[in-house]
């Protein structure tokens, strides 16, 4: 039960691994906090109920397909986002910014329970991922499995994007020094854009691919976006390792803390995060007072 919890745990800080990523990616371009993320990992997850019965039910690349389909469609929707309303508050205050995204979130969940109603809705695991692998004795689902290889693919792509590329290039400088990148001629606003669809797309992309292992509902944005920040706090906002160490951290501790600790998995998180806290806090004082 350890193994196939480990497992689990893997799979899920994967996950959390692309939200909280695109998370980051947006907060260290355009230095706002997104929290309407979680909406749009939502957004993937209805999307994806609504295109696997139609691109090959039941089958795992059809089921991959219409992930990727949802994602795209997200992706563009956070595009829209960004060139409708969040480009008009760069540079603005900081409590504007909260009251936008907040907003949005709003707007969405309302959208989602017209069109889906307050009730949970399933995706259907594809066929070919819903059996077990046999190791030894031990029984290890393989849809945990197959997730985690497909979210590892995409951070590897994510990873080579950003550093051997020229857009992920041009992605660092702008998040190390918007300014300078203006003054050489790079247009701004387009990497701003880029960047959030992204960031959207792979929460869309989380949200998709963990669709079949829950029920999805319309708070679904509520309880995401509270793991992926923490992810966040633990990791650091606006670094992309940091971010995958936290997320595995999390996502194991959630694992194995619902196995041994059913009651607390959650205050578990919580304690790890207030633990990371307390030692940056000693590590900037230079260690604890005698």
């Amino acid at each position: 039960m350890l193994l196939i919890q480990l497992v689990n745990g893997l799979m899920e800080g994967m996950t959390l691994f692309l939200i909280a990523s695109g998370l980051t990616l947006i907060f260290g371009v355009t230095r706002i906090i997104n929290f309407a993320h979680g909406s749009l990992f939502m957004l993937g997850a209805f999307l994806t109920h609504e295109l696997v019965p139609v691109i090959a039910p039941g089958s795992v690349w059809g089921f991959f397909a219409a992930v990727t389909l949802a994602a795209l469609v997200v992706g563009l929707i956070g595009a829209l986002f960004e060139i409708g309303v969040l480009r008009r508050i760069y540079g603005k205050d900081a409590l504007l910014q909260l009251i936008v995204t907040v907003a949005l979130v709003l707007i969405i969940r309302d959208l989602v329970r017209m069109i889906w109603g307050a009730n949970s809705v399933t995706v259907p695991m594809p066929d070919g991922l819903a059996s077990a692998l046999v190791i030894g004795d031990t029984y290890f689902p393989v849809f945990p499995l197959a997730v985690f290889v497909a979210s590892l693919l995409v951070v590897l792509a994510m990873i080579w994007v950003i550093y051997f590329t020229r857009a992920g290039i041009l992605l660092r400088a702008g998040t190390d020094d918007r300014g300078m990148l203006a003054l050489l001629g790079v247009n701004e606003t387009l990497i701003f854009t880029c960047v959030f669809a992204a960031g959207a797309f792979l929460a869309g992309l989380a949200g998709g691919i963990g669709a079949p292992y829950g029920e999805v509902h319309y708070l679904l944005d509520t309880s995401i976006i509270v793991s992926a920040f923490i992810v966040c706090v633990i990791g650091g906002l606006g670094n992309l390792y940091g971010a995958l160490a936290g997320a595995l951290v999390v996502g194991l501790t959630k694992a194995i803390g619902v196995m041994y600790f059913p009651r607390l998995s959650m205050v578990l998180i919580f304690l790890v995060m207030a633990a990371v806290l307390f030692a940056r806090s000693l590590g900037r004082q230079g260690g604890p007072a005698r």
